[in-house]
């Protein structure tokens, strides 16, 4: 892995607060509603607070990474630190409703900023590790809750216990003055700031101008290497003579792999959601489906811890991924029985948990593509897929059944994601 210690750690503790906080916001709108006396459906738009900040950090995330990551993930630790708090101790719908949409913001702040800090060669293996992070601290969100319901207190107070690490990764993230570009845990110099600074020459045929003594002062790179560390800021080094063409992106190329992210957080959004309600179908009272739902988040965790290692001996994990998911839906459908349906979800937890990591990173990879345009492209990609994915597999309950509609909805993407991502000698 090339990104500095300190890269690493404000990756983990922001993916670790967003994978407690965001899975537990169904747990608590259960609680809420209990709290505030109303029905759990007049609340049931909180939930989706996190697709709207994904939505918004979107369409501002290019101007929200010109200065850098770093004022960003600052900022997104406060804001979810704010909003964790409030949802926890919100004692009316008002400030429930302020704390979720901030928590929704703050949270999709961790996902615009977490591609822009591990971009380059190695970006797949490390989003895979930043997603496992947050795929296993998302398993202990609704167990805190309700461990702490069953003990006679307010299940909410359990999200304060991702406050301090977000105040910590707020005051690790300022910058630190003593810092220099070649200490080890110094800032990594964002790829909004990058700076090319390069002589140049017009090359005819009757004035032959030589470019061989060009001096070139960068960077860590124009949005392949942002935190690798790998070329200190100011270098200076004696370019080869040659003419730097800038490349622009393929707008189709980017569309189509824009149009995967979304496929892949599709399938996984429509189990996130559904599972425990698939699970309450087969006959178990709903705080057992809960508990049986987490099998999901337990495969993606497992898939997700081993996703480095495979993309390492290049395994093509999507379109194996896309394989197991699919095995785990026909076992979710087919039977009615909580145990083989519960197999099922793990099953599609495993295959599932490569797809948003390596996805994105194929998006943080485009030639020409600056890095925060292809972060903010990503969450757009990821807002547009919560939002919608959930509500389309609903809509498909209601006319027809659940079963039928996990069939009818996530085999197709599965698919059209394993045809998307096959390798290219296997489609040639």
């Amino acid at each position: 892995m090339s990104w500095d210690r300190r890269v690493v750690r404000q990756v983990g503790l922001a993916q670790a607060a967003l994978g407690f906080t965001v899975n537990s916001l169904g747990a608590c709108l259960v609680l809420l509603a209990a709290d505030l006396d109303s029905a759990p459906e007049e609340l049931a738009w909180l939930s989706s607070s996190f697709g709207v900040g994904l939505l918004v950090a979107g369409v501002a995330g290019r101007w929200a990474l010109r200065p850098g990551p770093r004022p960003a993930l600052l900022g997104s630790a406060l804001v979810a630190a704010a909003g964790t708090t409030l949802l926890a101790l919100g004692a009316s719908a008002v400030m429930a409703a302020a704390g979720a949409l901030l928590l929704g913001l703050g949270a999709a702040g961790f996902v615009l900023v977490t591609p822009a800090l591990l971009s380059g060669p190695d970006a797949a293996a490390g989003l895979a590790r930043a997603n496992a992070a947050a795929s296993v601290s998302a398993l202990f969100g609704p167990l805190a809750i309700g461990a702490l319901a069953a003990a006679g207190l307010s299940g909410r107070l359990a999200l304060l216990i991702a406050v301090p690490p977000l105040l910590f990764l707020a005051a690790d993230t300022r910058p630190r003055r003593s810092a220099t570009a070649t200490d080890p845990d110094s800032d990594p110099v964002s790829v909004a700031d990058a700076v090319s600074v390069s002589a140049t020459a017009t090359v005819s045929s009757s004035d032959a101008v030589s470019v061989s003594d060009a001096v070139s002062v960068s960077s860590s790179g124009s949005g392949s290497g942002l935190g690798t560390g790998d070329v200190p800021f100011g270098s200076v080094e004696r370019a080869r003579p040659h003419v730097e063409v800038a490349r622009a992106p393929s707008v189709w190329r980017a569309a189509g792999v824009w149009a995967t992210i979304v496929v892949a957080v599709s399938i996984e959004f429509c189990f996130t959601i559904w599972s425990t309600t698939r699970l309450q179908a087969t006959g178990l009272p709903a705080g057992a489906a809960a508990a049986a739902a987490t099998t999901f988040l337990v495969g993606m965790a497992a898939g997700r811890l081993a996703a480095p290692r495979l993309i390492a001996r290049r395994v093509p994990v999507i379109p194996v991924g896309c394989g197991l998911a699919a095995a785990g839906t026909v076992v979710v459908a087919l039977f009615d029985a909580p145990v083989p349906v519960t197999l099922g979800l793990a099953l599609a937890g495993l295959g599932v948990a490569p797809f948003y990591p390596v996805t994105l990173a194929r998006l943080v990879q485009v030639p020409g593509l600056p890095t925060a345009r292809a972060a903010a492209y990503g969450a757009l990609a990821s807002g547009t897929a919560i939002l919608a994915a959930p509500a389309t597999l609903a809509a498909l309950g209601a006319a027809l059944d659940l079963r039928t509609a996990y069939l009818v909805a996530v085999l197709p993407l599965a698919l059209v994601l394993a045809a998307a991502t096959l390798p290219r000698r296997v489609r040639a």
